[in-house]
């Protein structure tokens, strides 16, 4: 995942090394990625929850992205799609579920919503794919995380942004530049949610290096879902057209 890159098209950067900048920006794709997820959840009474997805990422001339996720199963969302356009003037969402054959747009006002149950939501998607085009970065101290040494980042939301977070704290591995650690912070300075990678599963892809196992927990609910990569496609042709609004009720385009 191009799990927060500090920077992106009209982010404002303060004080951040621009060294340490460019170690983290080689783990990620130049321009295009295609990966295949899997989220699994358990219930509090012990019931499994399994999604599987293709995601098509795409990175464009103006320094923003789009992202279109593909889902395979469970079998009642087969076929459904999200697709997140990053603007400047602020992100888009549109869902498309083929039971209602119906294409609608995500209001600013559930982006916090659970994203099909589990424990991300539609915001916590987009802060994964890097799309918080109007966010403030800035470097922090330095940490310790099980014993290596880190670089840890602060990104704030813009002022006006409808984000549950107060902040996202994010920390990088100094020898490998892959991220490692992301909190994300209520108002308040509250930690609602913790993502951990898995560093036995950052393995080396077409040059760069990817985590391949996540784990997000939602302190608040005491619950957890593991996000597994289980295959990826660097820089890969992606046509522009699959992320048009218009034509999420076709598979034209989509391998």
């Amino acid at each position: 995942l191009m799990l927060l890159l500090i920077c992106t098209a009209g982010a404002t950067a303060y004080d951040i090394n621009p060294e340490v900048e460019a170690c983290i920006r080689k783990n990620a794709p130049e321009a295009t990625a295609i990966q295949h997820i899997r989220l699994r959840s358990v219930g509090a009474l012990l019931e499994e929850k399994v999604l599987t997805a293709q995601v098509y990422w795409k990175h464009l001339p103006v320094g923003t992205s789009n992202l279109l996720a593909v889902f395979d199963e469970p079998e009642d969302i087969s076929g459904s799609r999200l697709l997140f356009l990053e603007k400047e003037s602020g992100n888009e969402i549109y869902l498309y579920m083929p039971a209602l054959f119906k294409v609608r747009r995500i209001t600013s006002g559930r982006i916090s919503s659970s994203m099909y149950g589990m424990d991300f939501s539609y915001e916590d998607f987009q802060w994964l794919y890097n799309m918080p085009s109007t966010a403030v970065s800035e470097q922090r101290p330095d940490s310790v995380l099980d014993g290596e040494p880190m670089y840890v980042f602060a990104v704030v939301p813009a002022e006006g942004e409808k984000s549950r977070y107060e902040e996202v704290v994010s920390y990088f591995d100094k020898k490998s530049c892959v991220i490692r650690k992301v909190e994300f912070y209520e108002q308040g300075g509250k930690l609602r949610k913790l993502l951990k990678t898995e560093p036995d599963a950052i393995k080396p892809v077409s040059g760069i290096l990817v985590p391949h196992a996540f784990l997000m927990r939602d302190v608040k609910k005491d619950s957890e879902t593991e996000l597994t990569v289980t295959a990826v496609d660097v820089d890969p042709a992606i046509p522009d057209a699959i992320f048009d609004p218009a034509r999420l009720k076709e598979r034209r385009g989509i391998e």
